[in-house]
């Protein structure tokens, strides 16, 4: 029995880690969302490529429009 224990315990930690990192890859594409950017596909794939947007970064009408890259 404590052996069923220790395997579910190691199998949930990725999980957990997989969650964590999907939380925080969506905290910051709500940062690229409020700088007009479409939220999906767009602000993820910002993430990836530009990471958390600067002051002049942006979709549409900012200083830096990064979509026409």
């Amino acid at each position: 029995m404590h052996g069923d224990s220790s395997w579910h315990t190691t199998r949930s930690v990725p999980s957990i880690v997989v969650v964590v990192l999907i939380v925080i890859w969506t905290v910051f594409a709500v940062q690229w969302k409020e700088k007009d950017c479409a939220l999906v596909p767009t602000s993820y794939l910002l993430v990836i490529t530009h990471g958390t947007p600067s002051v002049f970064e942006g979709c549409g009408d900012h200083a830096i429009d990064v979509t026409d890259d």
